[in-house]
């Protein structure tokens, strides 16, 4: 091949590239949007519509991270995002206070906020249906995606959860000394006001700090999980839901490395023993953003069970 040509390949292949690149880029529209206010702090979503002019259901993703750190524009995997999207589900991907500046109640009280704002202001906004909502979260964010199946009223149409904690225990937990919070460190990274937008470096390090010196729990709670069992049962799944739950799907990986299997079976067992709709999809490996991106099984489970539910 000689230089001629190779260069006319070369220019083909760029043009090509992109017209790929402009196409995939028009065929949705991405909004930034404002769903509540907190001490003149705004907490932001991104919101994610098809093209085709129709009023679509709507998937609400809460990102994973701890309760510590992460935000709508990393902690949703665009593979899934992009999935959604083909299949003509509008895709909001919202951020939500984050410990140890809020605790968690107020994290619960943003995931639902969201969807409340969303049947309030999603038809004239967006052109959403306001009946179809479905919530999905991975790891911490699949927690709050749980939680909404009984703070809202009517609550989302589905729920899944992605590699989630599903129940909080006390047993086995020993708090840390907080005098290691006074010494120079990750620590020094919190703030006095509210963070809703955690970065994936100071932040993934102080969640990582706080987890190693045992004070994960109670930063995140804001107190003390081994002495205040009675207020721990306040934020047990199992301890709120009720047989009109929503239908729930359980994504999770055999070999999850953050939360063991054995940890969610039992809350599936729960669910069956309510008599509500729910199903516990497993594949190999992964955990949150990394089984969805690994798994595209996964995917396509969630999307059947969207499709079951919603359309």
């Amino acid at each position: 091949m000689n230089f001629k040509n190779l260069r006319t390949i070369i220019i083909i292949t760029a043009i090509l590239y992109s017209i790929s690149a402009f196409s995939q880029e028009k065929n949705y529209e991405k909004h930034v949007f404002t769903y509540k206010k907190v001490q003149n702090h705004e907490i932001k979503a991104n919101i994610f519509l098809p093209k085709v002019k129709q009023k679509h259901p709507v998937l609400v993703y809460f990102h994973g991270g701890g309760f510590i750190f992460g935000n709508r524009d990393e902690g949703l995997p665009h593979v899934l995002r992009d999935e959604l999207l083909v299949h003509n589900y509008a895709v909001v991907s919202a951020d939500y206070r984050l410990a140890p500046e809020t605790k968690l109640d107020k994290m619960v009280k943003d995931a639902s906020d969201i969807i409340i704002y969303l049947r309030k202001e999603g038809v004239k906004k967006f052109n959403i249906n306001p009946d179809k909502i479905a919530v999905v979260g991975g790891s911490a964010g699949g927690y709050l995606a749980l939680s909404t199946g009984y703070n809202v009223e009517p609550p989302p149409r589905a729920i899944i959860a992605i590699s989630t904690p599903t129940d909080f225990s006390a047993s086995n937990i020993e708090k840390g000394d907080e005098e290691v919070l006074e010494q120079p460190g990750p620590y020094d990274v919190v703030s006095d006001g509210i963070i809703s937008y955690g970065d994936y470096t100071t932040r993934m390090d102080l969640w990582r700090f706080l987890a190693k010196n045992r004070l994960a729990n109670s930063e995140v709670f804001g107190f003390d999980v081994t002495k205040d069992t009675t207020r721990l049962k306040t934020f047990m799944l199992t301890k709120q839901i009720t047989s009109s739950y929503p239908p729930t799907l359980l994504l999770h990986a055999r070999k999850d490395p953050l939360v063991p299997l054995s940890a969610v079976e039992p809350f599936k067992k729960f669910l069956k023993e309510k008599g509500i709709e729910s199903e516990l999809f497993l594949v190999e490996e992964g955990h949150s953003s990394q089984l969805i991106k690994n798994n595209p099984q996964a995917i396509e489970k969630l999307i059947l069970f969207l499709d079951k539910h919603l359309k």
